[in-house]
């Protein structure tokens, strides 16, 4: 089946004509085949037939023309095309059977064709396509609609004629056009593109003044016809003609000129299909001049990036392709006049002279990529403005342009900043230079390789090279040499591949300022940093540091990593660039003045940790100032951490612990101390932990500090920092190994004769030794601790021992002294505004009454308590509250307010692995069921809880634990199992003289 509308409107079988009836069923029919696919209403169709005078029956004549045309197509064997609809009808038919549709197919195959160079192809296309006009469409049918459809396809009948001209013309056809330009030129006397391209093809033959005459001619038909004067691109065609632009001549004789001069690509590119399918999109959309700008630092693959998308490509733009080295890292770039001249030679023919200014260069280049497919690939650039005389100036043409710096001032451009290869696609590089069995042989070690290498392609290239030209070498042992940083910029060279000298390129490009704050930055060796450390290395202010930093950003030798969860700005160093920025500061900068900016710098950190551990009280014994070691940061920063601390800590972990482990390193013995210290006194912040792990960077921290503080002798810091370790192992309920290093910190302080030391070592001991039971040694330590508080300022430290001796005397069962030392606590902690000393000692008067049986006021109490801690934030004591609030209820029988409470504790102690908490709140859970009568889960509640205390080693609460067990057992009528347990737990009483014995043994 054939449908026309292109010419008289017809159907075609089989190649004899359907009759489809007079002028109006054909109306009908045009109507719907315009509109494929689409409903066309009955009062539409009405219109196209009988216009503004329709017949009062017209909707059943419509209906009966409908049925006609039906009628043809089936009498004729076809498929019934038409389509009834609510609103009207719908032609409805396959693809390729309207000459319209074919046409359109055809076109854009032509357009194609002529976007990949195939001019001569195209134009056959665009031939066939106007071979199915057999005269002016919709001949024969004349409603006013439909003759301004017959119009529009006239118009798309001119514009493929025009096409089909261009593309002869750039097939180096001008002579076979000439006769038939003239007809279309003298058919439509005001239609500018034909008439330009008669102009051209008469200036290719060598007829100069017939070309101008042509113009001559068409620009008085415009005036006297149309009243204008010629547009601009005829205008443009005739000032061409009278300078004999070289641009004007033939595709045909450019062609042998055509230059195809990019290099090859690797043959191990591997990675970034993100990074290339946005080139890909980019560069290859019609009708635009497509820039893009492939930045990132030296060894990232930028070139190998960049001729790999141009080569893939190259067939979308054949008019050539342009590759331009521009030397941006050398001390001495390409100018844009050099290469300008060197670009036109290779466009132009030979003997043509080059223009003498950068701008008649740039303006002679310009016009010669007018209307031309070409790709320029401009190669290392060093700024903008080298850049800029080397854009196209029209559309047709791609650009990709690479450089160390990010050149965002080239407006319109696609950005593409390399970062470095993902693992995998690293792995893939290795395995692709030096073998996949190789590799595979030991993939950690490649891993390793890779994790060293920091994902930058050329230090993975160096190092697959060198595993490739020594093959006794196996993986692994390029990984151990690799290791040691030290030495591993020196590993990392292969050939005339070496990673220090393409860093050492980039670096070479900074200022004096921009070189200073990279090396010391680098000599730092921060995973990441704000900009107020980038600040105080340098000595500057927050704003010019951002100024330096930034410019760093763009010369790709710092990376911006985003904000922080405190709302800081943050950068990194890639591990090779911080490698070779340290080297040049030991290089470059004097030992002392590198020590200094190290003090001061991490002396900013202890400043601002020092006006954090300001706004929290911790209700223990206050850490003492450091001395000589803060230096106070910019007031901004300050308010910054201040408004959340938790998020600054967060984001400053790592970089702190880093930091610590620098001032060792450098044997800054009394700074890597007392960060280490500080860092260890607001790590929990009372229980609500502010780093993600804080055992592992206390612990971290301190091992470093002291193996410093002993290579110098210093004894005041040994001891601080073993107390700090006993502490460490008080918080992870290790309670003998924190004895341990206390004792030995006690030593040291006592040596030292530093007294507020030795009494806060004594206050930490007798908490130790508490939460194991042994009581009188607890007092012993805690009595010893509040004798050395003699200074009025250590108020808080005091009311924190008498609160722990309060709870002591409590487990002995001596109530009348432990609230004496409890009311005294509180009676401190009210003067020093403490709200979790008052929240700690209000949860132990709590714990007071209900050892009396006064389970009310016990509740009152511990409501007053929980409160605090809601108000602090405080996860931990919530919990720690929740239980003992819960323990009063289930005592006055309110048990359906007690158990869910206590799984929220258990869950957050769980959650925190405060394993101490956890094995208190199993055991009141299973004191919970007992009471229900739920004796099953409770025995299998307090087993678990009786296994906690076993291997915290708590003999006096396993023993608690035990003798709610020996009730478990008594009401499951097992009383021999009871009698032995209670037994056992009656001879743990008795050795640590608590109170149990005496209840036990009435």
């Amino acid at each position: 089946m054939e449908l026309r509308l292109l010419g008289p409107v017809e159907v075609w079988s089989d190649g004899r004509q359907v009759p489809v009836g007079g002028a109006k069923p054909r109306a009908l029919l045009a109507a719907l085949l315009l509109e494929t696919g689409r409903v066309v209403t009955v009062d539409k169709l009405i219109r196209v037939i009988w216009e503004d005078d329709p017949p009062p029956s017209a909707r059943g004549v419509l209906q009966t023309y409908v049925a006609s045309l039906r009628r043809a197509f089936t009498g004729a064997g076809l498929p019934d095309i038409i389509i009834s609809h609510r609103l009207g009808y719908l032609a409805r038919i396959v693809p390729d059977t309207l000459d319209r549709d074919v046409v359109e197919r055809l076109v854009a195959e032509g357009r194609q064709s002529a976007r990949n160079g195939e001019h001569t192809e195209a134009g056959e296309t665009f031939r066939t396509a106007l071979g199915l006009w057999r005269g002016e469409a919709l001949d024969g049918i004349g409603s006013a609609y439909l003759r301004a459809e017959a119009a529009k396809l006239e118009e798309l009948r001119l514009a493929i004629t025009e096409e089909w001209v261009a593309a002869n013309l750039a097939a180096g056809q001008d002579k076979q056009l000439i006769d038939e330009l003239t007809k279309l030129v003298a058919l439509h006397p005001t239609r500018e593109r034909l008439r330009r391209d008669l102009m051209m093809a008469l200036y290719r033959l060598g007829r100069q003044a017939d070309a101008l005459a042509v113009y001559q001619q068409g620009r008085q038909v415009l005036i006297e016809e149309l009243g204008i004067e010629p547009g601009p691109e005829l205008r443009q065609a005739q000032k061409s003609i009278l300078r004999s632009d070289p641009a004007l001549a033939s595709p045909a004789k450019a062609a042998a000129r055509m230059p195809r001069q990019l290099p090859s690509p690797l043959p191990d590119f591997t990675g970034r299909a993100e990074e290339l399918a946005a080139l890909l999109h980019c560069l290859t959309r019609p009708a635009t001049t497509p820039i893009c700008v492939i930045s990132g630092q030296g060894g990232a693959g930028k070139s190998a990036l960049a001729l790999r998308t141009a080569h893939e490509i190259a067939h979308f733009y054949p008019d050539g392709q342009l590759h331009v080295e521009l030397r941006g890292t050398t001390h001495a770039p390409a100018t844009a006049e050099d290469v300008l001249g060197r670009l036109l030679r290779e466009l132009e023919p030979p003997g043509v002279p080059l223009p003498l200014t950068l701008e008649e260069r740039a303006g002679r280049y310009r016009t010669l990529l007018a209307d031309r497919r070409k790709l320029i690939v401009l190669d290392d650039a060093a700024s903008e403005a080298q850049v800029r005389p080397l854009l196209p100036g029209g559309q047709g043409c791609g650009v990709i342009v690479t450089s160390r710096n990010r050149l965002a001032g080239l407006d319109g451009a696609l950005f593409v900043d390399l970062g470095m290869l993902l693992p995998e696609a690293a792995i893939d590089l290795l395995i692709r230079i030096a073998g996949a069995d190789r590799i595979a042989a030991d993939l950690d070690a490649a891993r390793d390789i890779v994790q060293q290498c920091g994902g930058l392609p050329l230090a993975l290239r160096v190092a697959g090279a060198r595993l490739a030209s020594r093959r006794r070498w196996s993986v692994r042992r390029l990984a151990d040499r690799l290791a040691d940083e030290q030495h591993r910029l020196d590993e990392l060279a292969a050939g005339d591949l070496e990673v220090r000298t393409s860093i050492a390129l980039s670096y070479d490009m900074l200022s004096a300022a921009e070189k200073r704050m990279l090396r010391r930055l680098g000599l730092l060796g921060l995973p990441s940093f704000p900009i107020w450390v980038a600040a105080i290395s340098v000595g500057a202010g927050l704003r010019e540091a951002e100024r330096l930093l930034e410019q760093l950003v763009d010369a790709s030798l710092v990376d911006e990593v985003g904000p922080d969860a405190a709302g800081q700005a943050r950068y990194r160093l890639h591990d090779l660039i911080r490698l070779f920025a340290g080297e040049r500061a030991r290089a470059e900068e004097a030992a002392q003045e590198l020590t200094a900016m190290v003090e001061r710098t991490l002396g900013g950190w202890l400043w601002l940790i020092e006006r954090l551990g300001e706004t929290v009280s911790t209700g223990a014994i206050p850490r003492r100032a450091a001395l000589g070691q803060a230096h106070p940061v910019d007031d901004d920063v300050a308010l910054l951490a201040l408004a959340d601390p938790h998020a600054w800590f967060r984001s400053e972990e790592e970089s702190l612990i880093v930091a610590v482990e620098l001032a060792a390193a450098m044997d800054l013995d009394r700074l890597a101390v007392e960060l280490a210290s500080a860092l260890s006194s607001v790590a929990f912040e009372g229980s609500q932990y502010v780093f993600d792990d804080p055992f592992t960077a206390w612990h971290r921290t301190h091992e470093v500090a002291l193996a410093a503080a002993r290579r110098t002798d210093y004894v005041l810091g040994e001891a601080t920092l073993l107390a700090g370790l006993g502490h460490l192992y008080y918080e992870r309920d290790f309670y003998a190994e924190s004895r341990q290093y206390l004792s030995q910190a006690l030593s040291l302080f006592r040596a030292a004769a530093d007294t507020r030391g030795e009494a806060a070592t004594l206050a930490a001991l007798g908490a130790a030794c508490r939460e194991q039971g042994y009581l009188a040694e607890a007092l012993h330590f805690l009595g010893r601790a509040e004798q050395l508080w003699s200074e009025p300022a250590e108020t808080e430290a005091t009311a924190h021992v008498k609160r722990l001796a309060a709870t002591v005397r409590l487990e002995q069962g001596d109530y009348a002294a432990a609230w004496t030392d409890l009311t005294a606590a509180m009676t401190l902690y009210q003067e020093t505004g403490s709200r979790r000393g008052i929240g700690l000692t209000l949860r132990s008067m709590s714990l007071h009454h209900r050892a009396k049986g006064e389970h009310g006021k016990a509740e009152e109490l511990c409501e007053q308590a929980l409160e605090i801690f809601y108000e602090l934030g405080d996860r931990l004591m919530v919990a720690y509250c929740a239980r003992s609030l819960a323990k009063a209820r289930f005592r006055l029988g309110r048990h359906d307010r007690a158990r869910r409470p206590l799984e929220e504790a258990l869950a957050v102690t769980r959650t925190l692995h405060d394993r101490w908490g956890e094995a208190c709140t199993l055991r009141t859970l299973g004191e919970l069921d007992l009471a229900e009568g739920r004796l099953y889960q409770a025995k299998d509640r307090l087993e678990e809880s009786l296994r906690l205390w076993e291997a915290l080693r708590i003999d006096l609460f396993r023993a608690r634990t035990l003798r709610d067990l020996a009730l478990v057992h008594e009401a499951l009528g097992d009383d021999t199992t009871a009698r032995a347990t209670r037994a056992e737990a009656l001879e743990v009483f008795r050795l640590h003289g608590s109170r149990e014995y005496d209840e036990l043994s009435l």
